[in-house]
């Protein structure tokens, strides 16, 4: 089963650049026939895709009760950032961004993407009508990567990118690890649910989601909390909601302890983050699912920890209707409301 999880994963990266913008000449040996099939053969793609996420959804649960392996996860790590964001054009805007600051000396808060248009990046790139909606946290430590700028090449600032993403990701495993071996002794899998799962795989692995950034912060402030380091618990929340503002929803849970038995800080936690996306309800995207899942496989309730876990499956098979049409134009994001 490991095998043939990776081989999927590793399948699953290589169909990833199916969807690399045709603006986006890039890997000129495989990418024309791979672009071929996602943009002009899209009921093969999507049929190619929906293959791939049985294959890995299946795999993923019966790999639930074997022992975890960093040093598999990092092989999956190594082989998922070389894959070209296929769902979103996010880290496009993340790089941009810091390019912005570094380059151009401009602030991305107050700036769009399209008072550049003179950069090449503007031509695959997408809401560059928009000022950063992140936090000037994520700004901040965005340039870390963004250093790669210097070089003025765009290939070397992308895996910059990637790589920087997967650390958190790897971070945000360790803190997970922590928590589950002290809150729930050898039930390993509840790690495993998330390590392995195929939605947090692809989101943040292949398509460079910034999301673990905040929610290894999330989890470190709980794993402070329940170590009795208030302060320092609060301080990196803070730090979380610096990132992408979500998270400040938990500030309350900080602030009281219910007395009543159904009490659990983790499933509260799970239920406020699943919540806050529907604030924006024309903005409900698959990778906001990371949030609420990341306290969820830590909830003493199986009813919460199996409701999110089946969310995060049906939020990859979510993606089928956008390779059948090849857009979220209308009906397809209505369908999926």
């Amino acid at each position: 089963m490991i095998g043939l999880f990776f081989i999927t994963f590793l399948s699953l990266v290589v169909y990833s650049f199916s969807r690399q913008d045709l603006n986006l000449t890039w890997f000129r040996i495989i990418a024309p026939f791979l672009q071929n099939l996602g943009w002009y053969q899209r009921p093969l793609a999507t049929l190619i895709f929906l293959i791939l996420a049985a294959i890995l959804t299946f795999t993923y649960f019966k790999l639930l009760p074997r022992r975890f392996s960093w040093r598999f996860l990092i092989a999956l790590v190594a082989i998922g950032v070389l894959a070209y964001p296929m769902f979103s054009y996010d880290i496009f805007n993340y790089m941009f961004n810091s390019k912005m600051v570094l380059i151009y000396g401009a602030n991305p808060h107050l700036k769009t993407a399209l008072d550049f248009g003179f950069d090449p990046m503007v031509r695959f790139m997408q809401n560059t009508h928009t000022p950063a909606p992140y936090g000037y946290g994520w700004t901040l430590i965005s340039l870390v990567p963004g250093l790669a700028w210097i070089s003025g090449k765009f290939t070397l600032a992308f895996w910059a990118m990637k790589l920087f993403v997967a650390a958190f990701f790897l971070a945000e495993i360790w803190v997970l690890k922590r928590l589950v071996d002290k809150l729930f002794p050898g039930q390993s899998w509840r790690l495993m649910l998330f390590a392995l799962n195929p939605l947090v795989l692809t989101e943040t692995l292949i398509n460079g989601h910034n999301d673990v950034v905040m929610m290894f912060l999330a989890l470190l402030s709980y794993w402070l909390l329940i170590n009795r380091r208030r302060a320092l618990s609060v301080l990196s929340l803070l730090v979380s909601a610096a990132m992408k503002y979500a998270t400040i929803v938990l500030l309350p849970l900080y602030l009281f302890k219910p007395k009543w038995k159904y009490w659990d800080w983790p499933s509260a936690a799970a239920i406020l983050l699943f919540l806050v996306p529907f604030t924006r309800p024309n903005q409900v995207h698959a990778w906001y699912l990371i949030w609420g899942f990341s306290f969820a496989v830590l909830s003493k309730y199986r009813l919460i920890t199996t409701v999110f876990t089946v969310l995060t499956i049906l939020g990859l098979i979510r993606y089928a209707p956008y390779i059948y049409a090849g857009n979220w134009n209308f009906p397809v994001y209505h369908l999926l409301k």
